[in-house]
């Protein structure tokens, strides 16, 4: 059984990933380590707990940890996910449980540091603070990772926030920076992975609702995004970038583009800081550009086969 743990902001869409894992008779999900994000930490460690009691499966424990980014000042992201980040329902049942007292940065050291090396991978939904800490205070023991899978990144992308960047590696870019030089292996996968016929589209909704009380949370907690596609006048969708990063790390053949990079971040200009800066083999490997110090650092995840995808969600969700 392949063991994780999950590093989350938790918002709807983290909330619908926590769910999928919890559920998966594959994976064993060692613990859920919050950060700021999407919501404020109190929150985020709060919806983690509920995400967890709603899955109906078994309770890892929650550590909380950064409340702020490394250097940076807190951006939420509430026009998305809503006040609370669950949809603002305010009918969500409150957590039965509470998180431990241990900080989310030493508690990933010292799962680590007590497992076999390759043993554990990592999944991250939410800004990087949490890891580039880590890698900081104890970057032996965060290379016994087998590796990291990441919500994150973009090609050239706007948001609400700012100019050709994507949310979780925008809201904290030297943490980002931190873990893309970390050494450990990367799959990152990005907006453009998580788009399109990845959608969940008003039939799918309907659909999910059909599947029971886990199903309909998971469209629940994402009504901030719902009602603000139906004020603009569309068809009410759902985007789900958390649960198709972890579909990818679970059911790698859902992967239909990927190529292999030398992916930097963007930190300085106020303008782009956070845009992910993809360097492809042939733009650093030509005999006349030759540059030994660059090497690839990431597998960037650009498309996915959206039925393979939805099928392993509404199997997992299905009560």
């Amino acid at each position: 059984m392949r063991k994780i743990i999950i590093d989350t902001d938790t918002g709807s869409d983290d909330a619908v990933a926590i769910v999928m894992a919890l559920r998966d008779p594959n994976v064993e999900v060692v613990a859920l380590t919050t950060v700021a994000g999407n919501v404020d930490l109190e929150k985020a460690t709060k919806n983690a707990l509920i995400s967890i009691d709603y899955a109906e499966s078994y309770s890892p424990p929650v550590y909380a940890g950064s409340k702020k980014p490394m250097i940076r000042e807190l951006e939420t992201a509430s026009q998305v996910h809503g006040e609370d980040g669950m949809g603002d329902l305010g009918t969500l049942r409150e957590p039965k449980d509470r998180a431990e007292e241990k900080h989310a940065v030493n508690a990933i050291i010292d799962i680590l540091k007590n497992s076999d090396k390759g043993e554990i991978e990592l999944i991250t939904i939410g800004p990087l603070t949490n890891i580039a800490l880590a890698l900081i205070k104890d970057s032996v023991s965060m290379n016994r990772l087998k590796g990291i899978t990441i919500m994150g990144g973009a090609h050239p992308y706007n948001n609400p926030h700012s100019v050709s960047s994507e949310f979780n590696i925008m809201a904290d870019p030297d943490a980002a920076y931190i873990v893309f030089n970390s050494g450990i292996p990367i799959t990152l996968v990005t907006l453009e992975a998580c788009q399109g016929d990845a959608v969940l589209n008003a039939d799918d909704i309907e659909h999910m609702r059909k599947l029971g009380e886990i199903g309909s949370f998971c469209i629940d907690c994402n009504m901030t995004a719902i009602k603000a596609a139906e004020d603009s006048g569309k068809e009410p969708f759902i985007e789900l970038p958390d649960p198709i990063a972890y579909a990818v790390w679970a059911r790698p053949d859902i992967v239909t583009v990927s190529f292999k990079s030398f992916t930097r971040i963007e930190r300085k200009s106020p303008l782009v800081y956070g845009a992910t800066l993809f360097e492809y083999e042939k733009d650093f490997m030509i005999e006349a550009h030759v540059d030994k110090s660059k090497t690839f650092n990431s597998k960037v995840v650009t498309s996915i086969d959206s039925e393979k995808f939805k099928s392993f969600l509404f199997e997992l969700v299905k009560k």
